[in-house]
């Protein structure tokens, strides 16, 4: 591996659920950064196909094909990348599962899928991975709003995000004597390729669509991007964040903090 592209030793960031969406835009931003990139998803043939483009851009990357389901899979992940890396200064848990559905039609499979994928691999990744971090090394994991709001779908997406809260706040009081930090963030309303055509594209569905998710946010402006939560990634893996552990950076465009009756008059006039 050479050395990294802003001059610095040979930092190593792991990201999860990096083949496409939100992962693939963190490990992009990262690269940028001058990381020497892991990046790790179930779906080995779009894992590839990410790393091609990711080489186009001149980044240093390996792909490392996990599923994070199985038992003992985060270590094993671990244990390859500090095989072929030697170590890691940032862990990115981006992974995420679960299917949308009811209360009534949740299933014990679904939901264990959810609270496997989501929150457990994070745990058991994170426990692996601190015996080969320095001191001043980063772990960030990528939550949800869900972790607060309630809708009325998923419950399994939603309990597994919201037990991702205290996780964060319980790993970096017990990696904090370590030199290590944990911090989460926590994406809004981010448009990705399923929601894409419903915001861009032409006809009145879509410029209703446009309207309400314009009314949702304080800024005016519609959704966040993909490269919104990767900018705060690359924050709180950086220097300037050597002093904020246990936190959560809220990247929602003030989705969140609005009285939901204003969004309502806002809408209907």
């Amino acid at each position: 591996m050479s050395k990294n592209l802003n001059g610095l030793p040979n930092k190593i960031c792991l990201i999860t659920g990096a083949a496409r969406g939100i992962g693939l835009n963190i490990a992009r931003a990262m690269g940028k950064k001058g990381f020497i990139l892991a990046i790790s998803d179930v779906d080995e043939k779009i894992l590839n196909h990410s790393k091609q483009q990711l080489l186009k851009s001149g980044l240093n990357v390996e792909t490392f094909p996990a599923d994070l389901t199985l038992t003992n899979e985060p270590r094993r992940l671990v244990d390859e990348v500090v095989k072929k890396l030697d170590k890691l200064d940032v862990v990115v848990n981006n992974a995420r599962a679960g299917k949308r559905c009811s209360v009534e039609n949740e299933s014990e499979e679904n939901w264990d899928l959810a609270f496997d994928v989501n929150l457990k691999s994070t745990f058991f990744l994170a426990q692996a991975a601190i015996e080969f971090m320095p001191k001043g090394s980063s772990i960030i994991t990528i939550s949800s709003v869900s972790a607060s709001l309630v809708a009325d779908d998923s419950p399994s997406y939603h309990m597994s995000k919201a037990g991702l809260s205290h996780l964060t706040r319980y790993l970096a009081v017990f990696v904090g004597k370590r030199g290590i930090r944990v911090n989460s963030v926590i994406p809004g309303f981010i448009v990705q390729d399923e929601h894409r055509a419903k915001y861009s594209d032409v006809g009145a569905k879509q410029e209703k669509y446009r309207k309400i998710a314009e009314a949702l946010h304080p800024l005016g402006n519609g959704p966040g991007y993909s490269d919104d939560v990767a900018s705060a990634v690359v924050f709180l893996a950086s220097k300037e964040a050597k002093f904020i552990t246990g936190q959560e950076i809220v990247v929602d465009g003030g989705l969140s903090i609005q009285d939901p009756t204003k969004i309502l008059f806002s809408y209907a006039l």
